[in-house]
């Protein structure tokens, strides 16, 4: 087994936790729902990383089944924050699976991210208004690169995750075809079902979740099926859209706003230490969700041919170009496929029988 000795104080800098100060009570195990006879969770993280256990830690999929409830920061006698370490290795994670680099860079140097999503912001949006052409052709084409874009990102990642996890140990190409299996995995994935699993459900964390999942959702939804043009026609009440686009906004900003406030107010476990990324994830979010409903607004009240619509649209889709070019592959929103896919992989080690 290949030992870290530094792996500790590398971790710590996705993270603020204080892992060295755990003396291995398992009063973290003990409350946690994801403790089960055959995994002590998360004390066998806890222990891979005070050993320096780096390639262990790589190939488990356990981080990604914690939805980060607090029970056992809460309960630690040493404030060591398993909770918020928990949270620091799917970070870690991410960076490890990400060949570029980049996503490691950007939670060493959330600064630089902030700097390069608000200029690709500013050169998109200045690009935008000076276009002459038809600008509700170009933000359709803009709308058809974004899916390639995003599915090879996804694909890098999730190879990687899979090779790690699965295809290092096994020497071969191994898959799930078990119905059970694809069935939990896409329940997880569409209802976070790990959330109920703490003794107390933090039912608001998991609504706020749940919004801004499905609000996000039902925007890509909209935007890669091409649905909303708001620049060639006028929408009203009774258009199919309406509703669509309506429940996309308030999703992503009720639930941004709840989170951003959780934040802000820190008084839950699992909102008291929030990575810059972080708050740029949900930050950005909010924005989607204000200009997609502000040019549908501004569209149904004064129609496709207004000035004000024309440059709401135009900052919509600079928004979104910073989003899907930095944010979307290097940081907090990767999460939304990961922690389904540990599902799967974790139920193909054990139909495989892998340790």
């Amino acid at each position: 087994m290949k030992v870290n000795t530094k792996f500790i104080k590398e971790v710590k800098k996705y993270g603020a936790f204080d892992i060295s100060a755990c003396f291995n009570c398992g009063n973290c195990t003990a409350v946690c729902p994801l403790s089960k006879e055959d995994s002590s969770f998360p004390r066998k993280m806890i222990r891979y990383a005070q050993v320096g256990a780096e390639d262990k830690i790589e190939s488990s999929l356990e981080p990604w089944m914690c939805y980060y409830c607090g029970e056992c920061s809460d309960t630690c006698p040493r404030q060591a924050y398993p909770g918020e370490f928990m949270m620091s290795l799917r970070r870690y994670l991410i960076s490890r699976y990400d060949a570029t680099g980049l996503s490691k860079f950007f939670y060493m140097n959330s600064w630089a991210q902030n700097i390069l999503v608000i200029g690709i912001f500013l050169v998109s949006l200045i690009f935008f208004i000076s276009y002459n052409g038809d600008f509700q052709e170009l933000a359709a084409k803009i709308e058809l690169a974004f899916p390639a874009y995003v599915t090879l990102a996804i694909f890098m990642y999730v190879f990687t995750m899979y090779k790690k996890t699965i295809l290092d140990k096994s020497k071969k190409f191994l898959f799930s075809f078990d119905f059970s299996n694809i069935k939990e995995t896409l329940i997880h994935g569409l209802t976070q079902k790990n959330f109920s699993g703490c003794s107390e459900t933090d039912w608001t964390r998991w609504i706020a979740h749940l919004l801004v999942m499905s609000g996000y959702t039902l925007t890509l939804i909209i935007s890669n099926l091409h649905l909303l043009e708001p620049l060639k026609k006028h929408y009203g009440l009774l258009d199919i859209t309406t509703p669509l686009v309506f429940y996309a906004a308030f999703g992503i900003i009720a639930g941004g706003f709840v989170m951003m406030g959780r934040r802000f107010l820190k008084k839950i476990q699992s909102s008291k230490f929030s990575h810059p990324t972080d708050w740029l994830f949900v930050a950005m979010l909010f924005l989607i969700g204000i200009s997609t409903l502000t040019t549908y607004i501004l569209n149904m009240a004064m129609g496709p041919d207004a000035e004000a619509v024309a440059i709401s649209y135009k900052i919509n889709i600079a928004i979104e170009v910073a989003w899907i070019i930095i944010i979307v592959p290097f940081t907090k929103w990767i999460h939304i496929f990961f922690r389904p896919m540990a599902i799967y992989l974790y139920n193909l080690k054990k139909e495989k029988q892998l340790a």
